[in-house]
């Protein structure tokens, strides 16, 4: 089978698990590109089988992507645009990580006439909105959706019971911007850290609270029409607390450099994290009122390489995704509604089935 030529613009973490992910496999020929000869070397130590690419120029990116199938945006949000733009312009397929933005929608939109566009395609976004519509799909009518994400230490040491487990910015983004949910058929926006909960998960004691960021484009969910639909966290007990201390008692919330200084300075590094997603739906089969929920826990797969659950899991997925595009089993055109894909499926792949417990 002829390889998928793959070129991943970021050599951070993500873009290095996705490397290490998609090579192993064999399905696909890899390029690396990004502007840091140091993020680049750090990859090549790896010995990781991908060639690499310094960028230099803003014209050099478009001019590597040139002969190739698949582009692949790990990059931090703010970049995003220029790699949509060069993608559009190579007329290469195109995949993300984050939520998409109206300024590369517009950008994607007439590329996605010939060329297949996946945004979105990591855990929040990403997984657990494949999920979540995989449950939804067992009900008629559907009233109220729970969706849970906690990238949680294994072993918890500290009284927040938590370290660093991905980018500090954007755990602070989680717990103080609102959160798009649906209530009674409406989208809306909902402060975050409220709606405090208890779970329980194998004898394991928890608690849940909204944080934005885990699904904002809400159409994904418009088949199904739930009335309300809530996006929370998942956290050992007493999380909550210390957070709320620190954002409101010290007003840490209004002073992001410090607060983001204390949580780097603060918090280990965790590479032995959990992955949990939570999925509760309730609604009716027939006449009958039915709850159910769907949870699975992920672990790091240390045959890839020194990446936690978190990164392993955003990346299963998005190289899943791209295994089904090379095996012709998502078109090669078109927004990819990856969120309607099934999931057992997805879950089946070499890509996540090994993170699965």
């Amino acid at each position: 089978m002829t390889k998928l030529n793959v070129s991943i613009v970021g050599a951070g973490e993500i873009g290095v698990a996705m490397a290490r992910t998609l090579s192993k496999s064999g399905e696909f020929s890899i390029q690396v590109i990004d502007r840091s000869e140091e993020a680049l070397s750090r990859l090549q130590q790896m010995e990781i089988d991908a060639s690499v690419k310094a960028v230099r120029h803003g014209e050099d990116l478009q001019t590597y992507l040139r002969g190739q199938d698949v582009v692949v945006a790990a990059v931090p949000e703010p970049a995003v645009a220029d790699v949509t733009q060069a993608a559009a312009r190579a007329g290469v397929h195109y995949l993300d990580f984050t939520c998409p933005r109206p300024e590369t929608q517009v950008i994607l939109e007439p590329l996605s006439k010939h060329r297949a566009v996946f945004s979105g395609c990591g855990v929040s976004p990403g997984l657990i909105g494949n999920v979540t519509c995989g449950l939804l799909k067992s009900f008629s009518p559907v009233t109220d959706v729970i969706m849970r994400v906690g990238a949680i230490p294994r072993y918890p040491t500290n009284r927040l019971g938590y370290g660093q487990i991905w980018n500090v910015d954007g755990l602070i983004d989680e717990y103080t911007r609102p959160s798009a949910a649906i209530r009674d058929g409406q989208s809306v926006l909902l402060t975050p850290l409220e709606d405090y909960g208890r779970l329980r998960i194998d004898g394991v004691s928890y608690e849940e609270f909204i944080t934005s960021g885990g699904v904002e484009a809400l159409s994904i969910f418009s088949h199904a029409a739930p009335k309300n639909l809530t996006f929370k966290t998942i956290r050992y007990p007493g999380h909550l607390d210390y957070i709320r201390f620190m954002l409101d008692d010290l007003n840490l919330r209004h002073r992001r450099d410090m607060l983001r200084s204390l949580l780097y300075n603060g918090l280990p590094v965790i590479e032995d994290d959990i992955l949990l997603l939570v999925v509760t739906a309730r609604g009716y089969r027939g006449r009958l009122p039915t709850e159910r929920t769907k949870s699975y826990r992920f672990a790091p797969n240390k045959d890839v390489g020194p990446f936690n659950a978190l990164i392993s899991g955003a990346t299963g997925y998005a190289a899943a995704l791209l295994s089904m595009l090379s095996q012709g089993k998502i078109e090669p055109h078109g927004h990819v509604e990856h969120h309607l894909i099934d999931t057992d499926a997805l879950l089946a792949s070499p890509f996540l089935r090994p993170l699965l417990q």
